[in-house]
């Protein structure tokens, strides 16, 4: 089964400081993938070629639109191929409705840590990693950003894409409650397990920097057993040899 576009809208804005230039773009073309995954991140790149075309008729004597943010509003599709007898179609993760999706190039930032978490992460394609902690990768499927699950709290970490073309979905959990209670549950699981792995990951951290210090006391105490002997033994050398030295008698009166 395959899925093609019935219709999407992308917001386009320009990242230029002081450029007041954002539109919206209605994308109707003939696309079609495997996914819909594969629909958005064609649909993505027109709408990038057509957010360039008018900031640059408008704003482009002043500069030019390299890397605009672009965020979907929302998007439909509609299925291509037989469906299992028995079975309706599904519609995976109801895109469109209740989150975003944005696709990105290797080293380009998804979240910020510190910057307000009203979202959760989930990635559709490609993979992202933490910026301080290279051995967490998200895979396709994997969820990041649990700070979204909770009210009024930051983003704790900075997270890149770790490839070319990285597809990342933004869920609004509150409207996700409301339509789609078992993903929502599954995310919030997902986001959880997120939470563990970066608490065994401290954990370890902090045994191998405990190790590391106790070497170092360690080494120390060596040090310091190794000079005392030495000290010692010079401090005895001396004794000896103001115990050899002759005694002078004092000079007779005549």
């Amino acid at each position: 089964m395959a899925f093609k576009l019935k219709e999407a809208v992308f917001r386009v804005r320009c990242r230029e400081p002081g450029c007041p230039f954002v539109s919206d773009f209605l994308v109707k073309e003939n696309l079609q993938g495997a996914t819909e995954a594969d629909v958005d991140s064609e649909a993505w790149k027109l709408a990038k070629d057509l957010g360039i075309n008018r900031h640059d008729a408008i704003h482009g004597k002043r500069h030019s639109m390299m890397d605009p943010d672009i965020h979907k509003i929302r998007s439909s599709y509609e299925t291509i191929g037989g469906v299992p007898r028995g079975k309706a179609p599904a519609a995976p993760a109801r895109l469109g409705e209740t989150i975003n999706t944005r696709r990105y190039d290797r080293s380009d930032r998804i979240i910020v840590k510190g910057e307000r978490a009203t979202t959760v992460c989930e990635v559709v394609r490609g993979s992202a990693r933490n910026v301080h902690r290279p051995s967490l990768v998200y895979r396709p499927g994997s969820t990041f950003g649990a700070a979204g699950l909770f009210e009024n709290k930051r983003r704790m970490a900075d997270i890149v894409a770790a490839e070319n073309g990285t597809i990342i979905a933004f869920y609004d959990m509150r409207e996700l409650w409301t339509s789609d209670r078992e993903k929502a549950k599954e995310l919030s699981n997902e986001a959880m397990e997120d939470i563990f792995r970066v608490l065994a990951w401290l954990e370890d951290r902090c045994d191998a920097l405990e190790k590391q210090l106790a070497q170092r006391k360690a080494g120390g105490a060596v040090k310091k057993g190794g000079r005392k002997p030495a000290k010692k033994a010079a401090a005895k050398r001396s004794k000896k040899k103001a115990a050899k030295k002759p005694v002078k008698k004092p000079a007779k009166r005549r």
